[in-house]
Formats: structure tokens, C-alpha cells, sequence
């Protein structure tokens, strides 16, 4: 246990270092006046408030499924894996369906309120960005955590059970262990949070991100302006405004992504012993009923309200018309949705695909990298690409691409204007780093022995991965590539900005339509894309088990 006791002063050491850099940050981003101190407020805010509500569901999501013999967690397994890469938008859609204004809970609530009359959805404003924001980060907290809690030593836990209770020995040894697991979680889900517009958008919360957006859509990034304002002042501060965030947000992924490293161990040289697990006994009937409540709570709640929506039929009923629901009609109405939309899902799914393609080279050479050691700067450029907001990417590469006439790299804007160049270059740099973090730790159990003899055969760094230990887990880089091809499939925030004229893709159709409500065909083609993702996810988990277990 001593070197796990050296470890964790270690790992908050790192974290007192982390911590300083957010502080300069936030000093950075304070020079640029008081509206920006407001919007970062703001960020903070429903960064905290959903951390606050995903970290308990999360944990204890991740100790049932990690920590005990709780009946039903292989399923509960493969649909928090659907939803850690399930759009934020569709999220979105599925708790309004359930609690916005037209929710199908939102009568049952009114009734159930002191006045008897109340109308006001629960789903609107902060609380509806807030609650989205958490349930939407509730499945990557808990899959994070539940890989540190996999990782901790099974012999320790064992021994310690030799002198005390299984629930002892899971809050002194087990928790301690995956605590940098944890609050790799907790800070991953304060970066999406504070980086992401698409839900405050729909909401109308004004934060950081969501002011990003606004003023690339308007054409200025200038955040000490007023909206009027010809020739806005200040427009230096406003720079270092947006600089100070953005490096806020970078930094707490970096934390994330290097508190994950640490946590998250992958011996390539011995054999370790299968994760210790408390078995429950006469507590297992609980401990089943807990399980399924979490994930009604996070899945079963917004499936179910898209499912009524999509299912939702207008009959006349004398002067006026009556919605009944139908399963003839749910049925229906997904069998349309790929029909109706195919331009957008042909368009969006090429797209994505050759994204997933790049992002998955892109994240082998990364993962090759986190391999042999720390590698901070890797660590630091795969934190960037998940921290930069969307409609920062989106300029820049509108900046790369739209060039002028008289520029000898003239054809780019000839491949800006007419080809899905600038798409695929914001989803290939959105899906490279969850491809690098799928691929780590296959890569990383690929016996140094098979690596050293292609050494000494004269094999360079480049030739031992793609000769030699990518054909040794060609099951990680297939789970790899579905799951940069789920991101590719829901980046939105950057697409909005690059797509070219003509059909959108899927991602911002979904989107734009979301902000006239959750009606029934925007319900089937999210209930649709939601089967997709499952799909994936269960292809992606037996593929990446595979790889680990030693198969191909």
C-alpha cells in the first residue's frame, strides 16, 4: 500500500499546480471589465450546479456498477455508454419532451403543485440548462469513476478485508484509491459545461460559451461591447477576455485528462487479479431497485417522453381535435424519420465517417504517445481540441479555409465553399481526442516484449504501432472509430458555422428545429439516433473487451 500512499500526494501536488493555473486564468479573464466577470460568473455557476447534481448520481452509479454484484449491469453498462456520447441536444430534447412547456409531465406537476393551477415548466431558463447540463454528464462521471474504481489493486482491497467490512474497506482503500478518477470526472463535467452553447442557447442563459457563440454569429468577439456599439472600445480586454477563458476551460480538461492518466492503470507486463466486488447478499434486491431508478432517472425519463411525442397523434373531436397517443403511430413515425431525413443522415454519416477516419490516425499517434509516458504537451493539445469552444473552432477554420482570390492557397476557399472540407476538419479535431483516450489503454497493454524484438529488427516508433501493435488490437481501433464517428455525428457547434450552403447537416437540422418544440418527427429521428448510438456502444464495448482481453 506504500507506493499507492506515495501516489496520492503526488496526484494533488499536480492538482495545487492545476489549481494556480486556473487562478491566473481567472485573473486573466478579470481585466476585461465587469460583463465578462459577469459571464464567467455565470459559466461557474452552471458549471458547479451540475457538477453538483452529476458527482453523487455518478458515484454511486459507478460504485454499483464497479463495486458490487448488483444485478443488471451489463445493460446498465451499455446504455450509460450510449449516453456519455449522445448529443447534448438530444438530451436537450428528451427532458424538454418530458418537463418543457408542452412536456408530457408537465400537466401531471401542474396538478400536483400547491396553487392547483400552476403552468410553468420545470424545463426553462437556468434550472432546464442546469438539470440538462447534469444528467447529460451524470454517464461520463460515472464511466470515469468506474474505471478508477477497476484500477485500484484488487490485493489490497482483498487484504483489507481480512480486518474489516467490505463497506469499510470500499471508504478507506477503494474511494481514496479512485479519488483522482473522480474528480477527473468532476472536472471533465465543469469543462462541457462552462464550453458548451448548445443548451444554453435553447435556454437563453447568458454564460460564457453561449456569448461566444452570439457574437461569432453577429461577426464580432468583442466582449466589452454593447450590442449597438458601431466601433466597440476595449476591444484589446475583450481579446484577453476570450484568451482567459478559453484557457480556463483548457486547463480544467488538461486536469481531467492527466488526473485520468494517473488514475486509470494499464499494466502491460503482468497479469493483475479481476476487480474486487462486496457482494450484497440480501441487499442485492436493493441495490437492483437503486440501479434502476438512476438510470430511469438519466435515460428511461427522456426515451420515454421522445417515445410519447413521436407516438402522439391529432384526431378530430368534434369542433376541435384531440392528441392520443398511438403505438401504431410511435411505430410509424420511426420507420419515417431515416426516410425523411436521408439527405441529412447520408450527408452528415460521409462526413462523419471520414472524421472518425482521420481522428482515429490522429489519436493512435496520440495514444502511442500517452504510452510511453506522461506527455504533457500531448495531454495539453488533446485538452484544447475538447475545450475550445465550437464557435472559435468554427472561425478558425473558416479563417484557414476562406481565402482570398489573389492567395496562392486560393483553392481553399474554392473547397471551403463547395465541399464538406470545413465539417470534417471540426469533427476530426472534436473526435481526435476521445479516439486517443479509447485507444490508450489497449495500446498500452501491448506486451513490450513483441515491441522490443520489432526494435531490434530495426523498426522505428511509427512501424512498431501501425506494424506491429495496431494489428494486435484491431478490435480497439474499430471501437475507436464508432465512437469518434458517435462525436463526429453530434458536433454542432462548429458544423453550424462551416457547414456550406445547401443541406444542413443532421446535427444543426435537429438543432434549429428543437427551438420551435420537441414535435413528433424531431422526436422519432432523436429516437432513431438514440438506437444508433446504443448500437454503437454495444459494438464498441465487446470490440475494446476484446482487445483488452488479449484478442484481436
Amino acid at each position: 500500500m506504500s507506493s499507492h500512499k506515495r501516489a496520492i500526494p503526488a496526484v494533488f501536488a499536480r492538482q495545487t499546480g492545476l489549481m494556480a493555473g486556473l487562478l491566473a486564468a481567472v485573473l486573466l479573464a478579470a481585466v476585461a471589465g465587469e460583463r465578462v466577470r459577469g459571464l464567467l460568473a455565470s459559466s461557474a455557476q452552471l458549471a458547479s450546479l451540475s457538477v453538483a447534481i452529476a458527482l453523487p448520481l455518478g458515484l454511486l452509479l459507478a460504485l454499483l456498477l464497479a463495486k458490487t454484484d448488483t444485478p443488471g449491469r451489463r445493460p446498465a453498462l451499455l446504455l450509460l455508454v450510449a449516453g456519455m456520447f449522445t448529443p447534448l441536444h438530444f438530451v436537450a430534447a428528451g427532458w424538454d419532451a418530458a418537463l418543457g412547456v408542452s412536456g408530457v409531465l408537465t400537466p401531471w406537476l401542474a396538478l400536483a403543485a400547491s396553487d392547483g393551477l400552476s403552468s410553468a415548466p420545470l424545463i426553462a431558463g437556468w434550472r432546464g440548462a442546469v438539470w440538462v447540463h447534469a444528467m447529460a454528464a451524470t454517464p461520463w462521471v460515472a464511466m470515469i469513476a468506474a474505471a478508477g474504481l477497476w484500477s485500484v489493486d484488487a490485493e489490497l482491497e482483498e487484504d483489507a478485508l481480512l480486518d474489516a467490512p467490505p463497506h469499510r474497506v470500499l471508504r478507506r482503500i477503494t474511494l481514496p484509491l479512485a479519488a483522482g478518477a473522480l474528480a477527473a470526472g468532476a472536472l471533465w463535467a465543469a469543462a462541457v459545461a462552462a464550453s458548451e452553447m448548445t443548451v444554453t442557447d435553447l435556454y437563453q442563459v447568458r454564460t460564457f460559451a453561449e456569448e461566444v457563440y452570439t457574437q461569432a454569429a453577429l461577426g464580432s468577439l468583442d466582449f466589452t461591447a454593447t450590442p449597438d456599439a458601431a466601433l466597440p472600445p476595449g476591444a484589446v480586454r475583450g481579446r484577453l477576455a476570450l484568451a482567459g477563458g478559453v484557457g480556463l476551460v483548457a486547463l480544467g480538461a488538461f486536469a481531467s485528462l492527466m488526473l485520468v492518466r494517473r488514475s486509470v492503470r494499464v499494466d502491460a507486463t503482468a497479469e493483475r487479479r479481476p476487480a474486487w466486488r462486496a457482494e450484497l447478499g440480501r441487499w442485492r434486491p436493493l441495490g437492483a431497485a437503486t440501479l434502476a431508478m438512476l438510470m430511469l432517472l438519466v435515460v428511461g425519463v427522456p426515451v420515454a417522453a421522445l417515445a410519447s411525442n413521436a407516438g402522439t397523434e391529432v384526431v378530430p373531436a368534434g369542433d376541435t381535435v384531440q392528441r392520443q397517443r398511438s403505438a401504431t403511430k410511435l411505430i410509424g413515425a420511426i420507420a419515417a424519420a431515416p426516410w425523411q431525413h436521408r439527405r441529412e443522415l447520408t450527408q452528415s454519416t460521409l462526413v462523419g465517417a471520414a472524421a472518425a477516419t482521420s481522428a482515429v490516425v490522429f489519436g493512435a499517434l496520440a495514444a502511442w504517445r500517452l504510452r510511453r509516458g506522461v506527455a504533457p504537451l500531448t495531454t495539453a493539445l488533446m485538452a484544447f481540441a475538447l475545450a475550445i469552444p465550437g464557435p472559435l473552432l468554427g472561425l478558425a477554420i473558416i479563417r484557414l479555409l476562406n481565402q482570398p482570390t489573389d492567395s496562392p492557397v486560393w483553392w481553399l476557399a474554392w473547397l471551403y465553399d463547395h465541399t464538406q472540407t470545413g465539417p470534417w476538419i471540426a469533427q476530426t479535431v472534436r473526435a481526435t481526442p476521445i479516439a486517443a483516450l479509447v485507444l490508450w489503454p489497449p495500446l498500452a497493454s501491448v506486451p513490450q516484449s513483441a515491441l522490443d524484438a520489432a526494435r531490434l529488427e530495426g523498426a522505428g516508433p511509427l512501424r512498431r504501432l501501425w506494424g506491429v501493435a495496431a494489428p494486435m488490437r484491431l478490435g480497439a481501433f474499430a471501437a475507436a472509430w464508432l465512437a469518434a464517428l458517435a462525436v463526429a455525428l453530434g458536433e454542432l457547434a462548429a458544423t453550424v458555422l462551416v457547414a456550406p450552403p445547401g443541406t444542413p447537416p443532421l446535427a444543426v437540422r435537429v438543432f434549429s428545429l428543437l427551438h420551435y418544440g420537441v414535435e413528433d418527427r424531431v422526436a422519432a429521428i432523436c429516437l432513431v439516433l438514440m438506437l444508433g448510438y446504443t448500437a454503437m456502444a454495444a459494438a464498441a464495448i465487446v470490440l475494446w473487451r476484446r482487445s483488452m482481453a488479449g484478442g484481436v
